[in-house]
């Protein structure tokens, strides 16, 4: 650092980069309780979060959690994701152990508004997006080099653009290392599995007689997988019956595409055949496909990052500041063997592998004696081994820029920041659909061959388990490869500091100019653009940019300053003007202020309204499809009203099948796509707190903040996604509804399948809660104990996915593949209790999570009688880490995740989808061990 007329400008100062002593305003409350008893002493001023203008107040009038580099190497932490986990305004997503859904990558959800509406940032500019939706991978941000976290909940739009209506989370690395430091560590679960391998490489030094610095990092991560079957609560799939007596029971389940091969048609045929190659009436309860034990339940991971950052003082005044990160990301996603489905199969009855049983039952179908039939086929693709998505995810990053004081003691800062992401996907255990329907058909005068011999095709046995012979499978299975590649431009200017000095205090001004280009393509494999394969979903090519000019102001007023009643009071501004070239212009602002009466308490209250313009998928997505849960109106239930009944033959079910249909799958197939004349969301955040620093009992801070967020003209599918758009039809029963249009979509057998959601402004999100901190440091037993709560009481979380269906309340419940998705609790917290003493520390983090309910009782939609657990109860997780230091320059570590072997809790499928759980909220992989070791030089 340099110190430039009394002020210290941190060398190569970011727009939003909070120092060290804003962590320690959190972690320990000591920084901010100094502050308050000698408000005259002279302190750095700092940029926190939330806000562009520099200040010597290191508590911020948004709610601004700071998760700090000691909270990191205390809980040896090597994946980001795991970091934010210890702040309970994070939901839980997809990440290294959600497989289906999920692809690996780690992504941060704030108030479980999504994924899309959290900004992230790194050293207070943006990252680019993995994917055309611009969600940013957090596996390419290494957590040894991070120095701070800042998060920021709520809309923050006015301060930095667009996607910040959940709120902010500011990724700061360390920029003024000095040394050479190496981290180790291996970890592994109590079953011997789960492994990972950690090494971090850090060298810093300074040049130039100390004006300037130059960091070089290192990192390579390896995560071991870890099957289902490996972990008897998830190795076999469990589905809800009811029992002789009425009572609920979990018994063996699965997928209704089996092995055995099941050949389905109209008026109730549906047979499966057996290992003689005869005919069996197919019954779901014994003959589903255990689906489970080949799924992985951690996914492997191989990462190797590389990222150098320097700054450079060229003269007095000017400062010169460089970033470079490079991070490849190899994961693997593996899931059961392809379950081929497919609707109106023709099946020649020359088959030379059918028993006579078989074709004599068939052939009961051949009305116009053509020996051929054509029947649904639903088989579980064993032979050709499970399906494998590799993705190789490659990020660039680049930054180079310039900053520096002003005579007036304003700062400046201008620069140029390049990301680009490639992912290469490529996918095993694809079957062709064209090429098993060419199979199916025989030549008259040779049935041992194909009568169409293109492609090389080869006569198919798909009649039991196990038949289909190497031949076919090769003749079968194609791999694909896909392609994304995500590019994004972004330069700013920015000058901020103190305008004018007020009776009260000085006038914190800021004012900035940002041009940003994003640019996405995604090309999928020939065979999946077109649709002809059945495996991994397909998808048509994506590909579109768009660019926004960008102008914003925002200042702090001091109103009262050192009166009667008035420590301090002032106000605080926003607002920013965004030029869309697809959205148009938007405009987004905040207002606020704090008080504080006196010096041991301050009150904060911050009004915001945020947009977000819609992401390049959003916008040119090619249609994709998807398999997501639903229920048919159609079927043919005890409610079903007779106008139902006459509107599903509309629809296009059968009148032969009408009085007994069901819907063969609990997942329909669906078709997604983009939409270039989607519009901005928009958010209004409003947050009103109190922070208490009792001079009475020092090192203590606690906080609590209100909040509301609600989210209009919400991006989503059309309806809200597929049962919305189920409901909205069922409420008008009308062919010329764009909803039941829609659901026209049906096989011949009346059964739904492609059915479009294209996306559009339609849905609406509400979330409402009392955040609450508590941080006491103080000195007892020869040493120090540093104790940190960090709470959340859930009051509000709706979920309307249109206009047109009943908004959902989701707090205390749970739905993971339905409305509410992942647990949503009405409680949620952690602590961590930290003892140092000389050369050794030991820290205790407790992480509660509030018991909920089975969203189908709370709904009705699910009589509680018939559930045998409508209620998950409150989780309890216990961490435990120890750390010595041997030497001024070697310390040892060790840690135990989930000390107490807690088990996920185990629930019906029907809310937690694959592995009888919410693996995103609850601990699948069981207690776990870390040693490791840190090492300076």
């Amino acid at each position: 650092m340099t110190e430039y007329k009394g002020k210290t400008l941190k060398a190569g100062l970011m727009a939003s980069t909070a120092s060290v002593l804003a962590a320690m305003a959190f972690t320990t409350a000591g920084a901010y309780a100094q502050e308050s008893q000698d408000a005259e002493a002279e302190f750095e001023e700092v940029v926190v979060t939330g806000s562009r203008i520099p200040r010597k107040d290191l508590i911020a009038n948004s709610p601004v959690n700071v998760i700090s580099s000691e909270e990191i190497a205390v809980g040896a932490f090597v994946e980001v994701d795991r970091v934010l986990d210890s702040l309970p305004q994070t939901a839980s997503s997809n990440g290294p152990t959600t497989n289906n859904p999920g692809n690996g990558q780690a992504n941060v959800n704030l108030r479980n508004l999504g994924t899309q509406r959290t900004l992230v940032l790194l050293n207070g500019r943006r990252m680019v997006g993995t994917g055309a939706n611009g969600v940013v991978d957090l596996n390419n941000i290494p957590p040894a080099l991070v120095k701070q976290v800042e998060v920021v909940t709520g809309g923050a739009s006015a301060v930095y653009g667009s996607d910040a209506m959940a709120g902010v989370v500011n990724f700061i690395l360390k920029d003024d290392f000095e040394g050479v430091q190496v981290n180790g560590q291996y970890g592994l679960s109590q079953e011997g599995d789960s492994e990972r391998y950690n090494v971090d490489f850090t060298m810093g030094g300074n040049f130039a007689d100390g004006r300037g610095n130059v960091v070089i990092y290192g990192n390579y991560l390896k995560r071991a997988q870890t099957l289902a079957g490996d972990r008897d609560f998830a190795a076999v799939q469990l589905d809800e019956f009811l029992d002789d007596n009425g009572n609920p029971i979990f018994l063996p389940g699965g997928s209704s595409s089996i092995p055995q091969g099941r050949f389905s048609g109209s008026g109730g045929f549906n047979f499966l055949v057996d290992d003689n190659g005869n005919p069996v009436a197919y019954d779901g309860s014994q003959h589903a496909y255990n689906f489970a034990p080949v799924n992985n339940l951690q996914l492997p991971l191989d990462r190797v990052s590389v990222s150098a950052l320097g700054n450079y003082q060229i003269t007095e005044g000017i400062n010169m500041f460089a970033e470079m990160m490079y991070a490849n990301n190899r994961i693997e996603a593996q899931l059961a063997a392809t379950p081929f489905s497919e609707a109106n199969v023709d099946i020649d009855l020359r088959n030379p592998y059918m028993s006579t049983a078989l074709r004599n039952l068939f052939a009961t179908r051949d009305t116009d004696g053509d020996q051929v039939v054509q029947l649904t086929i639903n088989r579980r693709m064993l032979e050709a081994g499970p399906r494998l998505n590799i993705d190789n995810n490659k990020m660039h990053r680049y930054v180079l820029g310039f900053n520096g004081d002003l005579d007036n003691g304003m700062n400046w800062e201008v620069f140029y920041n390049y990301g680009k992401a490639e992912q290469t996907q490529r996918q095993d255990g694809n079957i062709v659909i064209s090429r098993f329907r060419a199979g199916m058909m025989v030549d008259p005068n040779d049935p041992t061959q194909c009568l169409n011999p293109d492609n090389g095709c080869v006569v198919l046995n798909p009649f039991g388990e196990g038949n289909m012979t190497e031949e076919m499978i090769n003749y079968l299975k194609i791999a694909a490869t896909n392609v994304t590649i995500v590019s994004q431009q972004q330069v700013g200017a920015t000058i901020a500091g103190s305008l004018i000095e007020l009776p009260a205090g000085d006038l914190g001004f800021a004012a900035g100019v940002e041009y940003r280009k994003e640019k996405a393509e995604t090309q999928p494999d020939t065979f999946l653009a077109t649709g002809d394969v059945d495996g991994f979903n397909a998808g048509q090519p994506t590909k579109g940019d768009f660019d926004v000019k960008e102008v914003y102001l925002e200042t702090v007023i001091p109103i009262l300053s050192g009166v009667a009643g008035a420590e301090y009071l002032g106000i605080e501004a926003g607002i920013r003007f965004s030029d869309y070239s697809t959205a148009g212009g938007v405009t987004s602002y905040k207002i606020g202020g704090e008080w504080r009466p006196f010096a041991d308490l301050k009150f904060r209250g911050l009004y915001q309204r945020a947009v977000r313009a819609p992401n390049v998928n959003e916008l040119f997505l090619g249609a994709s499809n998807s398999f997501p849960g639903g229920t048919d109106f159609c079927n043919a239930t005890s409610d079903r009203t007779a106008a139902e009944r006459d509107f599903c033959l509309q629809l296009g079910v059968p009148a032969d099948q009408i009085d007994t249909f069901q819907q063969q799958d609990a997942q329909i197939e669906v078709l997604l796509g983009g939409n270039p004349d989607l519009y901005e969301e928009t958010s209004t955040t409003w947050s009103v707190g109190a922070i208490v620093t009792p001079e009475a009992v020092p090192g203590l801070t606690v906080t609590v903040d209100y909040y509301s967020i609600v989210v209009d003209d919400a991006i989503a599918a059309l309806g809200g996604g597929l049962q919305g758009t189920l409901d909205a039809c069922n409420q008008v029963l009308d062919l010329n509804d764009k909803y039941c249009q829609a659901l026209s979509t049906r096989r011949a057998d009346g059964q739904l399948e492609k059915v479009p959601l294209l996306n559009e402004n339609i849905a609406r999100f509400t979330a409402k809660g009392v955040d609450f901190s508590a941080a006491y440091n103080f000195d007892a037993l020869g040493g120090n104990f540093d104790l940190r709560v960090l709470g959340t009481r859930f009051l509000e979380g709706v979920t309307q996915g249109s206009p047109f269906v009943e908004a959902n309340d989701c707090v205390g419940l749970i739905g993971v593949r339905t409305i509410c998705g992942r647990a949503n609790p009405k409680w949620a917290f952690n602590t961590r209790l930290t003892y140092s003493i000389e050369d050794f520390t030991a820290s205790v983090r407790h992480r509660y999570i509030g018991g909920v309910t089975d969203e189908r009782v709370a709904f009705g939609t699910k009589p509680r009688e018939e559930t045998l657990v409508p209620e998950i109860p409150a989780v309890n997780y216990f961490d435990l880490g120890l750390r010595y230091a041997l030497s001024e320059n070697l310390s040892l570590f060790t840690n135990v995740d989930n000390v107490f072997n807690k088990k996920a809790p185990i629930m019906g499928r029907g809310v937690a989808g694959q592995l009888n759980t919410d693996a995103g909220t609850y601990d699948v992989v069981g207690r776990r061990f870390t040693f490791g070791f840190r090492a300076n030089f």
